[in-house]
Parts: C-alpha cells; structure tokens; sequence
C-alpha cells in the first residue's frame, strides 16, 4: 500500500473518531523519517456515591447530604502524535489530546513537545504528567473522606498526600522536564512554573484567610525523581518542593506555599499480576501528611488499600464554630477499593467494561465525634479505544 492509501486511512480514522463511528485502535501515516498517528479513547461512566455539602469540614456527620447522588460523567478523548527523527537518532516529538465531556465542556489532557536522541536524553515542554510515584493500580473509582494531591487542598478536610503536587497539568502553569533513561535506570528533573495558588480550593488555610490571587507570586515546584527498573520490578524514589518564597501567603504573612513532600514506590509486575506499595510525606506549614498505598492487579481483578495520617499543628482561634476548619491533632483516614475489567465484551477488539468501588472512612485520634463521615461510592464504566 503506498503513502497515499496510508494517509487516507489515517484522515478516515479521525474522523470516524470524532463522529464516535467505529475505529480501529490508531491509524498511523508514515513516511520514511516522519509519522503521525490519530487514536483515543471512549470513557463514559454511571455513577453512585454519597456526597457532601461542601460548606465545612467533611469530618461531621451532619455534613453529609441525606441521600446518594447517582449521576454520568466521561469524555471522549482524541490523540494525535507525531514524530520527525534524523539517521542520526535525533527526533522531536509532539501530542496533542483533546477532550470533549459529556457535560458539554472542552478540554485537554496533554499537549507538548518533546526533543531528543538515541542516547535516551529528553527535553518536554507543554502540558503533561511526570513520573507517577504514587501509582493506584486499575483506578476506576477512587473516592476519599477528604482531598487529594492531584487535586485541591480545601481548608477543613483530610488530605491523602500522593507525592504529586508537582507532578504536572497544573492549571495555568507552565511545565518543563529534562531526562535521561539508559539500561534499567531512569531519571527526570521536572518543573512546575506560574499560578499555583489553584492549588488550595478554598479561601482559607487552617482558618486564616488565603491572600487574593493578585498578590501571589509566581510558584517554581522542582520535582525529581529516579527509577531502577531491573526485570520486573521498579523501584522509584523523588521529592517535589516549591523555590520560591511567599508564593502563597495567608493574612498573617505565612508562607503557605512552604511545601516540600517526598515519594518511593515499590512495583512488581509479571505475567497476569502486577503489585504497588507506595509511602509519601508531605511538610506543609503547620501541617504533615503521611500515605501508604497498597495494591494489586491479577486477571483484571485489582484491590487497594490506603492509609493517609494529617497532624494539623495549628489553627485559628474560633475558626471551628463557623464551619471553617477542622479542629488541629492527628487524623487517620483509610480507604478500600476494588475492580474488575470485562475485556472485549461482545468479541469486540478494545472495548470493555469496568466495575469499580470504594469505601473510605475518617477519625481523629482524640475527638470520637468525628469518625461518623464515611465516603463510599460504585462506578460501571465503558471504556473504547479507537
């Protein structure tokens, strides 16, 4: 088949994709240093979780609306990837990922440009995710009494801290990384750079008023990490720690952007299993966070456990009374889940089926009254690969 027919099949392939036709899983245009490839994926998923008002600190039991919210979520994600590379082993890379979701909001997931060599030395610049040192195993429906890292801080919750902060599509921010892979070893040095003050979803940090956004400063997160992948296993260590000082301040002048977290990760994978253990520490101004993760993955059956531990040191005097802030001490928030993928249902190539559920629970370790606000949630989702 000549060029030509190639690159028919490619523009066909697209567009069967963004009219959600039938496709096969990437069409690829390929001429003799240069290629370029349309794919992506269908996810579309049916939900049932209980929730809660949101107006102050999840750890009540009040807090949590009186009946379960059933509701759909999902996007339809479009891949297009391109490579020019030289005889010498030079290339320069791209992607670029769209999303359209079935609320009606557009979207991306990645967009950058990478540049390298044979040798394994990498420059990316864009939007992108680093190296995840907090892997999650088959996440299909990950619920917690609280926030997460590769979301926001709300004032008030509890925080399972995942080493990812830094890790990158961070909003508005800029990102950049250099690595350099050889044999069973990996290592990046990736930078996260600009407004990070979406980073804290409230406008309060343990009671005090978070500064307006106009009187931020530009954040500078450096987040290294090497990997020791020796056969099937992967060891993996990092830190990620912002540079730059009185980035984020609150109304007493603290720099609530002095944050610096650290993370390893233990992964075995071989033939039909595939096992994570992950421990992260976080210190925040007046506050340290802890998580262990535990999971595994065998014949499209996966389970999960973590544990994250929040010491609040300090909060503001009366904060408590108005729903604002938890009350300072050490929390323990657990969480269980588990899934199971149906894989080419119906003898259809790439299309399956996911079943996935959590339960998540909180406690402090003094005040018996907190430890009532369970989180708990299913998912049924139907993934397709163009």
């Amino acid at each position: 088949m000549n060029n030509n027919s190639n690159f028919q099949i490619a523009f066909i392939g697209s567009v069967a994709a963004m009219f959600s036709l039938p496709a096969s899983a990437d069409f690829t245009y390929e001429n003799g240093h240069n290629r370029l490839t349309f794919g992506g994926d269908v996810e579309l998923d049916i939900n049932a979780q209980n929730t809660h008002s949101g107006r102050g600190p999840i750890f009540f039991e009040d807090e949590i609306d009186d009946g379960d919210e059933f509701n759909q979520t999902g996007r339809i994600l479009l891949d297009v990837s391109g490579e020019r590379s030289t005889d010498s082993g030079n290339y320069a890379r791209f992607k670029v990922q769209p999303l359209v979701q079935t609320d009606g909001d557009m979207g991306v997931d990645d967009a950058w440009l990478a540049i390298g060599n044979r040798g394994g030395t990498q420059l990316k610049v864009g939007r992108f995710e680093a190296y995840d040192l907090f892997p999650l195993g088959q996440d299909v429906f990950v619920g917690f009494s609280g926030d997460t890292s590769d979301g926001l801080y709300r004032d008030g919750q509890g925080y399972v801290y995942q080493a990812k902060e830094g890790r990158g599509r961070g909003g508005d921010s800029g990102q950049v990384m250099v690595s350099h892979s050889t044999g069973d070893w990996h290592a990046e040095v990736s930078t996260l750079f600009g407004d990070r003050t979406d980073l804290f979803d409230s406008s309060t940090y343990h009671g005090y008023t978070v500064n307006p956004d106009d009187d931020a400063k530009s954040s500078f997160i450096v987040r290294p990490v090497v990997a020791w992948t020796p056969g099937s296993w992967t060891l993996a260590a990092g830190m990620e720690t912002n540079l730059v000082d009185d980035a984020i301040v609150d109304e007493r002048g603290a720099d609530i952007s002095d944050r610096t977290g650290y993370g390893t990760r233990l992964s075995w994978d071989s033939g039909d299993w595939s096992l994570n253990a992950n421990l992260s520490w976080l210190d925040a101004y007046e506050e340290d966070n802890m998580t262990l993760g535990l999971n595994a993955l065998w014949k499209g059956f996966g389970v999960g456990y973590i544990h994250a531990r929040n010491e609040i040191d300090d909060v503001k005097p009366g904060s408590n009374d108005d729903d604002v802030i938890s009350l300072p001490g050490k929390y323990s928030i657990d969480t269980l889940y588990t899934s199971y993928h149906f894989a080419d249902v119906l003898d259809i190539k790439d299309l399956g089926i996911y079943l996935g559920a959590y339960y998540s629970t909180i406690e402090h370790d003094e005040v018996d009254n907190l430890d009532d606000a369970d989180r708990y949630g299913a998912r049924l989702r139907f993934k397709y690969l163009l």
